[in-house]
Order: structure tokens, then C-alpha cells, then sequence
């Protein structure tokens, strides 16, 4: 003989979900350097002290002059903590089109979606492209070679 068929339990609904009580996340700090606020954007992180130096740096100054820039047409920016900064907070701020990011971790929507030397286009009409960090490529010349067939294809093509 079958065993009787249990009835229906009905099923408590689902709690609702949690309300977030706290305040929201507070943009990644960072400081710039120049003010061309419709060129290119440098994204790095480095201690202050190296950062102020940067304006100064042989194997930047030439590889802007590669691309027939100078310093004066790039805003450098350094990242101030682990987190990434905000896309959308250096569109607003600096209305940056071309972006190089020249360490790991540096730009939100980048993280996860990008290789370095390969150029990517972001939300809009945003360039984007991942590098090491300079002071690796300033003594490796295999890396130098990928960050310049790169440059060639963002901004030379």
C-alpha cells in the first residue's frame, strides 16, 4: 500500500532584504598634477614624494614626445589608495578621453576586463590602456617594446 501524500506546507515568503544603513562608499582619494583638463590622463600610485618627481621623468617625457605630446598636455594622476578610482569621477572632474594606467588596480571599470599593452575602449568614447608600472618598464626593454606598439595603436592609427 502507497504511503499517504503529505499536504501542502506553505512556504514562509522570503525576508526582505537588508536596507543599507550605511553611508555610501566615498570616492578613492587621489592628487593630480597639470592642468590640461581635455588631454590625456596618467594614472599611477606612488608615494608623494616620487609623484611630485614625475613631471621630471626622463622615460615618460620621451615617450609622450614619441607620441608628439609633452608634459603640459597630460594630467598625472595618483592613485591615493588600494581601491581604484572611479571612471566616472575623472570624466567629471578632469574630462579625460585617453587614459594610461601605469600599475594594477587603478581604474574601476578596467579591473577585471582588461590585458596590459592592450588598448581598450570603456564606458563612451573612453581609451584606456594598462601598463606596468613605470619604474618596471623604464628598465626592461620587452616592455618598453609592448607599451609602444600600444601607443601606436591609440594614439598613432
Amino acid at each position: 500500500m502507497a504511503a499517504p501524500i503529505p499536504s501542502a506546507v506553505p512556504v514562509p515568503a522570503a525576508p526582505a532584504p537588508p536596507v543599507r544603513t550605511a553611508p555610501p562608499l566615498t570616492e578613492t582619494p587621489f592628487t593630480t598634477l597639470g592642468s590640461n583638463p581635455n588631454g590625456l590622463l596618467i594614472l599611477v600610485r606612488m608615494d608623494p614624494v616620487r609623484f611630485q618627481r614625475l613631471p621630471r621623468n626622463f622615460f615618460l617625457n620621451n615617450l609622450l614626445k614619441a607620441i608628439r605630446l609633452v608634459m603640459e598636455d597630460v594630467v598625472l594622476i595618483n592613485v591615493e589608495s588600494h581601491l581604484p578610482v572611479a571612471l566616472s569621477t575623472l570624466r567629471q572632474k578632469l574630462a579625460g578621453k585617453q587614459i594610461i594606467g601605469f600599475g594594477k588596480n587603478l581604474l574601476d571599470v578596467a579591473v577585471h576586463k582588461t590585458q596590459l599593452y592592450e588598448p581598450v575602449l570603456l564606458v563612451g568614447d573612453a581609451a584606456y590602456l594598462p601598463a606596468a608600472e613605470i619604474e618596471l618598464i623604464e628598465e626592461d626593454n620587452s616592455r618598453k617594446k609592448l607599451l609602444w606598439q600600444a601607443m601606436q595603436r591609440m594614439f598613432l592609427s
